[in-house]
């Protein structure tokens, strides 16, 4: 997040924002502002269109008339060059650092209050499926340019894919980025915010986000650039695939584990290190074969 943002909204949109201070986690950042009336908001760059977080300002709306603790999405800016700027209620609460039972399970818990909260949503779209195809949202090439193990990976990941339409199905809300980090507890541990909606919101199968969930806590126990304060433990990890393993078919599991293998291949890829890329290999393939 850059201060242009800020200044582009007060100055295109007369919104008046001071700012506040600067959040620098996550794969955008944040800027903590403070509105005209007093209120603080928070401002964030999607990683989608306008049109999607239009929808997503509508969707979360609706979704938070159920009780759900998600923030509003009070105003979408169209920044161009494809970036969207999204000014949204400051929720309470804090992240945590380092995740124990409790948190998986609290997490695990509000994703299970998404179920059918999109029966009556039919236009909202499912998360898109990277799975090695031609077209698909993220391209394989660079990826199997990298070794003779990525590519036999990848020629995995595509048994696995199965149906050249596959797509994830379902009623739930989808929350495409479910991680620790996009969950905000109070200081009894009970979740007060669920929060980054960047990508915009999706309709499929809730359990998509419980596989990025597992997929996120597997790598920062794997990476020997963890911080050892924030490494989640082995049962932690274990935990998430148990559930898993209750209530996803295992061919589903694979699927969708098949497309966080080919999404973060491509991102450490192209922006992060050589490690992350072997690391994300052997994630992979501990699933896929």
């Amino acid at each position: 997040m850059s201060l242009d943002v800020v200044q582009a909204l007060n100055e295109w949109a007369g919104l008046g924002l001071e700012l506040v201070g600067l959040i620098e986690e996550g794969q955008s950042g944040a800027a903590c502002v403070r509105r005209p009336d007093g209120r603080d908001a928070i401002v964030t760059t999607a990683f989608a269109s306008i049109e999607l977080m239009r929808q997503t300002a509508d969707v979360l709306a609706e979704v938070r008339t159920h009780g759900i603790p998600v923030p509003l999405h009070e105003f979408v800016f169209d920044l161009g060059d494809g970036r969207v700027a999204v000014v949204q209620e400051r929720l309470p609460g804090s992240t945590v650092t380092k995740p124990d039972a409790g948190t998986v399970d609290a997490i695990i818990a509000m994703n299970e209050r998404f179920a059918g909260l999109l029966a009556n949503r039919p236009e909202v779209a499912p998360p898109p499926l990277s799975l090695g195809r031609p077209g698909d949202q993220i391209p394989a090439e660079l990826i199997e340019r990298h070794s003779p193990r990525a590519r036999r990976l990848l020629h995995a990941v595509r048994r696995v894919a199965g149906d050249p339409d596959a797509e994830v199905v379902g009623d739930d809300l989808v929350h495409v980025d479910l991680t620790v980090a996009n969950m905000l507890f109070d200081a009894t541990g009970a979740i007060s915010g669920v929060i980054d909606w960047n990508y915009g919101v999706a309709r499929g199968d809730r359990y998509f986000g419980v596989v990025k969930l597992l997929h996120t806590l597997s790598f920062a126990a794997a990476s020997p650039d963890t911080d050892v304060d924030c490494r989640p433990t082995a049962d932690v990890v274990a935990r998430v695939e148990e559930v898993l393993a209750r209530c996803l078919d295992p061919d589903m599991l694979r699927r969708y584990w098949a497309h966080q293998t080919v999404n973060m291949l491509y991102v450490s890829r192209r922006w992060g290190t050589e490690e992350a890329f072997t690391t994300y290999l052997d994630l992979g393939e501990s699933k896929l074969g």
